[in-house]
This record gives C-alpha cells, structure tokens and sequence, in this order.
C-alpha cells in the first residue's frame, strides 16, 4: 500500500542524514537588529537580519564603519553581545564609545591573515555572538599571498577573489546559530580606458549577501558660506532577500564632529511624512514654531516631552 503524503513526510523528517524541517519550522524565523535611525530602518524592513550576510560597501570615508558601529550599539543596548574583526588594523576604542559602542563589552579580533579572520568569524558565529562586524573585506590577505616571494606574478588581486569566493559558502551555515554577519567593503575604480567601480574579493560576495548595503556622500552640510561640518549619507538597498525596500534609498545627516544626527533624522522623517509644517525658513510642530532647522533642534532638545512625541509619531 503507498504511503500517504503525511507519511512520507514524517518518514524524511524523521531521517537525521537529511537535516529537513517543515518550512514553518522556528528555524527558519529570524529578528533584527534596529539601527535606531527611522529612515534606515524603514529603507531596510527594520534593521540588520540575524542568521544573515550582510554587506555595506562604499568609496572611503563616507561613515560605512559608522552605521555598522550604530548596530552594534544598539545590540549591546538590548542586551546583545557584539565582535569586531579589525583586518584593517583600525580599531579605536575611543571613536567607538562616540559611537554609543561599549568597547570594554566588544569582543575585538585583528587577524593577521585571512584564514585567520575567517575561523575567528566561525567560532563567534558558533557561539552564537549578536552581531559580528569584519572590517574589511579589502583586508582579507590570504597566507598565500603573504607569503609569497614573487612580487606580482601570482596576482594578489585574483588570489583574494578566489579565497573570499571560496570562503564565504562555508562561513554561512554557521549563521543559523543566530548571528548578523555583517562585513564592509570598499569601492576601487577599475584599470581601464572605462574606470568602473569594483569590490576587493571578486562578484561571489554579491551573490551570498542576503543584503547589500550601497553607502555614499550626496552631497555636503554647510553652516554658513563655506563652512562644511558634515555630509548627507545617502543609503542604498541594492539588493534583498529579507525584504526592506529593494534598490531605494535614504538620506541621513552626517556631521563631522558627532556622527550621525539621529534628532535632524527624525525631522527629516516627519518632515517626509507631512507631521511638521514648513513655510520658507518657519517650521511648527504642535503649536510650536522656530525659525530654521537649528532653532528647530533646540526646541525639541529643551522638551522631552515634545522629543518623545515626536519620535512616537514617526515611528
């Protein structure tokens, strides 16, 4: 007699050499960690996955470490445990605690080889770390390459390609012990008659991510004629598997001196959202009026009770 489907089913599920589970099973459900920045979080359905790859990349020195900083911070905030794979050699407790990181709680590798940073990243996944932070991929320099006595001949470049296309199927398994991978990446311009912007580790990296975060300056913040003291940060989602809102983006206030400026990030928000009234340089919000974003921010950072409306109202 055939056995029925509800049998065969069983039967597979049963048979521990398959490693198959129901797809409702809790296994497959994951959270996320919030950046705390309400037009990040909307673009990305939420925050950071965990069980997840995620890669932020971008040209340097447009605040890609930063917004990785900003999940850690907020892990550690809910009571998470946080690593940072420093293969840059660029560790800084002290710009991390501007960040909101608690340095003294983070655990913090700097490899001194690719392989190296790989079996580190395994074991904290294993351990079922929050959120692990590799800052770089550009750094992940195999032993190979180290090693070798003839200068330029074996192709550093294609080596790394090889070596992170290789790794990263055999890092991801070990997601599923509950981690956010998330892992930065520069931009370089190719060699070529057409300069073409690449990522240091070859295409796989793009494939595997289950979120690719594109970061970039869209243009400057000046206070007076000339005076820059900060960038817009503009967030692109160009690719997801785990929802958010693929290939749109987000723009959010960088200043150079504090980061991120999480109270303009919300006015903008309620701005977008038509819950603060601007005509010409006016702004008002229940009743309240100032005249330009400044005079705005300080009347929101003399009452609580008007912040805390404020961010009930965006979110």
């Amino acid at each position: 007699m055939k056995n029925t489907a509800d049998e065969v089913i069983a039967q597979l599920l049963g048979d521990k050499k398959l490693n198959l589970q129901k797809g409702n099973s809790d296994a497959f459900n994951y959270t996320r960690i919030p950046f705390g920045i309400p037009a990040l979080d909307n673009l990305t359905g939420g925050g950071i996955p965990k069980k997840r790859l995620t890669i932020m990349y971008g040209p340097t020195n447009v605040g890609k470490s930063y917004l990785a900083s900003q999940v850690v911070a907020r892990a550690q905030e809910a009571g998470g445990t946080a690593a940072w794979i420093d293969t840059e050699l660029s560790w800084d407790s002290e710009w991390q605690e501007k960040c909101g990181v608690d340095s003294a709680n983070t655990l913090v590798s700097q490899p001194t080889s690719g392989e190296e940073a790989l079996d580190t990243a395994k074991e904290l996944m294993r351990a079922g770390i929050d959120v692990i932070v590799l800052d770089s991929i550009a750094g992940l320099v195999p032993s190979d390459v180290q090693d070798n006595e003839k200068g330029f001949e074996f192709s550093p470049m294609a080596w790394q390609a090889r070596f992170v296309n290789s790794a990263l199927p055999r890092l991801l398994p070990n997601l599923k012990s509950g981690s956010a991978f998330i892992a930065i990446n520069q931009v370089r311009s190719s060699i070529g008659p057409v300069a073409l912007d690449t990522m240091p580790g070859g295409l796989a990296q793009g494939f595997f991510a289950h979120f690719l975060l594109q970061v970039r300056r869209s243009g400057w913040i000046e206070e007076g004629k000339g005076n820059k003291v900060g960038f817009d940060m503009e967030v692109r989602l160009r690719k997801s598997k785990v929802g958010g809102e693929n290939w749109k983006n987000a723009i959010v206030p960088f200043r150079v001196d504090g980061g991120i400026d999480i109270l303009e990030s919300f006015i903008r928000e309620a701005l977008s959202q038509k819950l603060i009234d601007q005509r010409g340089p006016w702004y008002e919000y229940e009743g309240v009026k100032a005249m330009g974003m400044n005079g705005l921010k300080e009347q929101f950072k003399s009452s609580t009770e008007l912040l805390e409306k404020l961010k009930a109202d965006v979110a």
